[in-house]
Formats: C-alpha cells, structure tokens, sequence
C-alpha cells in the first residue's frame, strides 16, 4: 500500500525472481527486494565502489542507508560517513560508519575536514539541489549517486506530478552533460531500481541471489524498526512522518497484532 501517496515498490516479472532459502525471516527477507537491492547494486554496479575508498551516506540509518552500511562494511578497508540526526549516531558507529550530524553541521565542510579532498562517492536520496551539493563534497573522479527524490515530497507526496516525471527523463542526459563540463572528473549518475531492472533482468536475479546467501549466512541483517499489520498502515505513515525512524517497517498480511 501506498503510504501518504509515496511507496517503495517495484515490479518483477517471474524470471527476475529466485527462491527464498528455506528459514528466513520474512520480513527480513522481503527487505533484500528493494533496500538491500538498491544499495547493492549502487556500491557494485553502478559507483564500482572498492577497498580504501570512501564513501557519503544520506539517510545513513534509514532503511537503504543501514543496507549501504552493511554491505559497505563487507568490502573492506572501506570509510564510510553517514549523514543523520544525532539521535540516530550510535547505529551508524555500530554499522561501522563515521556519523555527521547534519543539522548541526554543513555535510560538505565536514567531509572535507574529515578527508582533507572529498570522498570517491556520495549516495543521494534526496535529489533536486541537494545532489549538487553532494557533488561538492567529492573528491577529483569521484562519482555522485542520485537515486531519490524525498525533497520533492510534500505531505508524503510528490510534489509537481506531471513536471517533475517529465525532469525525470530528461535528468540522465542533464548529467551526463555536466560530467563532460564539470572540472576534476566527478561525476553525477542517476540510479532507478526499476530502469536497471528493466535493462538488466539478469543482474537482478544473481544479486538478489548473491544477497539472499548474505542474509542466510548472517553477513547482513536488517534492521526492522517496526512489524505492523497490513491494517496498521495509518501507524506506519505516522512513524515514517516523524522522521526518526531506523531501519525500515514492514506490514505483515495477515497479521492482527504488532
């Protein structure tokens, strides 16, 4: 369901999916599909992130940012800093990231006081202006990743409907142009989970296979804030609203209680 108008969702034909191993929690394994997914494939397919990089996480203890987290850890020699409200530090140290508290601080002046040059990556979900601020913050041949649009929301939705879906096809090309005319080699890159998958059926299915194995063997684990039944939806948005929410929630069909 659609929560204030904005959801996270995503359409698979039968050959992009793969069986759950036997024993998963479901809904841990229901957050591989998009969070997990989303993040993998940004560090591996599309930043190509490697060891004794780093990397800029907004929203790091959001549901994606906690993923990113998690599975940047697993490629090792790997610095992270995360962007988040100081209520929310502690999860970003304990998921091996350095947290910047954004309220407090100008992300891009402490990025570079952190690094001196910027980091090799930043992973945006917030999009419109702020990706061009995420921009400042890399380093020469770093790489910026924009992937969602939360400050076009309003009231949970979003906002410019028709105007900001036609932005949206034109934004590829608005990029890839500036990486041409910007100085140091940086780049911006826009990340659709649905565009990759649509173009790239096989790389779902081996990455949710590769991440279905990670989640069995106890490399990765979600963080689930909340499991609300399907009923609880009004519960959800509320919790979502407030903005102080780690790791993701999941609603359960078919279940009565929380």
């Amino acid at each position: 369901p659609m929560l204030g108008g904005y959801a996270d969702y995503i359409c698979l034909r039968p050959e992009q999916l793969t069986a759950v191993p036997a024993g998963l929690d479901s809904a841990e394994a229901v957050t591989m599909v998009l969070n997990y997914m989303t993040a993998y494939q940004m560090l591996h397919r599309t930043a190509r992130i490697r060891p004794g990089q780093s990397v800029l996480i907004h929203g790091a203890s959001g549901g994606i940012g906690t993923a990113q987290l998690q599975l940047g850890r697993l490629v090792g020699d790997l610095t992270m800093y995360g962007t988040a409200s100081l209520g929310s530090h502690d999860t970003v140290r304990e998921l091996g990231g350095i947290p910047i508290d954004y309220k407090a601080a100008d992300f891009v002046q402490e990025v570079k006081r952190l690094t001196h040059d910027g980091v090799d990556a930043v992973f945006d979900g917030i999009g419109g202006a702020h990706v061009w601020k995420s921009f400042r913050a890399l380093r020469p041949g770093g790489v910026a990743i924009s992937y969602g649009l939360t400050s076009s929301l309003r009231g949970g939705r979003l906002a410019g409907g028709r105007r900001y879906r036609f932005r949206g096809l034109l934004r590829p090309i608005f990029y890839s142009l500036a990486a041409i005319l910007l100085p140091g080699r940086r780049r911006i890159l826009p990340y659709s989970i649905q565009r990759r998958m649509w173009r790239h059926p096989d790389d779902f299915r081996e990455d949710l296979t590769a991440l279905f194995e990670l989640l069995r063997t106890g490399k990765i684990k979600p963080l689930i804030a909340a499991r609300l039944p399907l009923g609880d939806v009004r519960k959800a948005h509320a919790l979502l609203a407030g903005g102080s929410v780690t790791g993701k929630i999941v609603l359960l069909c078919g279940e009565q209680n929380a």
